[in-house]
């Protein structure tokens, strides 16, 4: 099959996991014989705290690659003044038409709708063109992009749209006071209420025109299905990963617990849960690698402030293996759902038990004393307990460590979507 891989960004201008995810997709795929080509603006930066790479630390995918117009890097409404609903753009429209022409692909598999189009799917469609979207994160439902509340705790989902109105208003004015029932009026002439009806219509109306959607956790496929996805058309599965990348480096039992976290240092990911109840641990270090500026980061700052003398920030890192062989485990303390955290299966491909947020698609991911421990959501002492628990107990590590099984192999996962390619290609016929 000729397939068309569509992203809001690519190495080396942006590094998260969706970006990794698209960029070995589409080599996994081309090794399975298929044609591949891949189209993304090339300057989208993303504002959310992505870490940029040289060229030579993170190559762009090795296939074809087709440039779409940067919008800007606006990923929210406070966010360049870009307006709230602002999903549709016709320069990314106008260039993905030329591409489907250029390149006359069998599938679009679209990983992400932020700087490019709503209509993209409809584009497709007219075209004669199947369509498959995956899920990422909850940006087709969020203009926040990860359901998470300005008073800093997780949101339930996008019941009205006039509860997220309100989140709006209270976001764009730093004012940390939303409601969940929401504030607003649904009356005739409400800007922020009138456009995120507009976005929400435009969203639902994208995912409609997708012949299927992939969600990677069952949490995100029950969320986007609230919120009117067709059922029979999400599915569920799980994203692989080079397995092959990391190795099982051993544990120490009668050396200090090595805590660890790896990926992007931001607020939240929760690391200042993480800096604040590790320093509270005896026989603990941490270690944290990611993108690391106090200089110019408030809350790098602020985390350099917290941190004590057991605690080492190793800055970026370009090998995707370099954390898990100086870590014992891994904690992902996240205050938001997350989806299908690439850093956990990671670290289960390095042998490594993970402790994390009893939320979302990471409680999916970890089996509460098995491969690794759950805390509840933002709970500082509850992290430190658990850390404790392993600081005092190598044995328990050492069980843990038993327990981690290897994660899904992206060949595995490429030949699923190849599956539903064809199953959608075959559709169309």
């Amino acid at each position: 099959m000729r397939v068309l891989q569509v992203a809001h960004a690519l190495p080396p201008a942006t590094y998260g996991g969706t970006e990794l995810y698209t960029r070995d997709l589409a080599a996994a795929l081309a090794e399975q014989g298929h044609e591949v080509a891949v189209a993304a603006p090339r300057g989208a930066d993303e504002s959310s705290g992505s870490d940029s790479l040289r060229e030579s630390d993170c190559e762009r995918p090795d296939a074809e690659t087709f440039d779409l117009p940067d919008s800007g890097g606006e990923t929210a409404p406070a966010v360049g003044g870009r307006p709230l609903d602002a999903v549709v753009r016709p320069a990314v429209d106008d260039r993905f038409r030329g591409v489907l022409a250029d390149w006359d692909p069998d599938v679009v598999h679209l990983q992400h709708f932020k700087h490019l189009s709503a209509t993209l799917p409809a584009i497709c469609e007219a075209r004669g063109v199947a369509c498959v979207a995956t899920l990422h994160d909850f940006w087709p439902i969020c203009h926040r992009e990860q359901l998470y509340r300005p008073e800093e705790r997780p949101c339930s989902g996008p019941e009205s749209v006039e509860k997220c109105a309100d989140c709006y208003r209270r976001a764009a004015v730093g004012d940390g006071r939303a409601t969940d029932g929401g504030t607003a009026g649904r009356a005739t002439g409400d800007p922020a209420v009138d456009a995120v009806a507009r976005r929400d219509d435009a969203l639902r109306d994208a995912l409609s025109a997708t012949d299927r959607l992939v969600a990677p956790s069952r949490f995100l496929r029950e969320t986007f299905v609230a919120f009117g996805a067709s059922p029979e058309r999400v599915e569920q599965c799980r994203n692989g990963i080079r397995v092959e990348r990391f190795e099982d480096t051993g544990f120490d039992p009668d050396s200090r617990l090595r805590v660890g976290y790896a990926g992007r240092v931001t607020e939240r990911k929760g690391v200042h849960l993480l800096a604040a109840a590790a320093g509270e641990v005896e026989g603990a270090d941490l270690h944290v690698f990611g993108r690391f500026d106090p200089e110019s980061d408030d809350y790098h700052a602020r985390l350099a402030a917290l941190a004590d003398g057991e605690t080492t920030f190793h800055g970026w890192y370009a090998d995707r293996a370099t954390p898990y062989r100086e870590m014992d485990v891994l904690v992902l303390p996240s205050v938001w759902y997350e989806n299908s955290p690439l850093v956990i299966q990671e670290a289960f491909a390095s042998g490594v038990p993970v402790v994390t947020a009893d939320v979302g698609g990471m409680a999916e991911l970890v089996r509460d004393g098995e491969d690794g421990l759950t805390v509840p959501v933002g709970d500082a002492d509850g992290l430190r307990d658990a850390l404790s628990r392993l600081a005092r107990n190598p044995d328990l590590v050492a069980d843990l460590r038993e327990g981690v099984t290897e994660p899904k192999r992206l060949r595995d996962h490429a030949g699923e979507i190849a599956d539903l390619y064809a199953e959608c290609v075959g559709a169309g016929e």
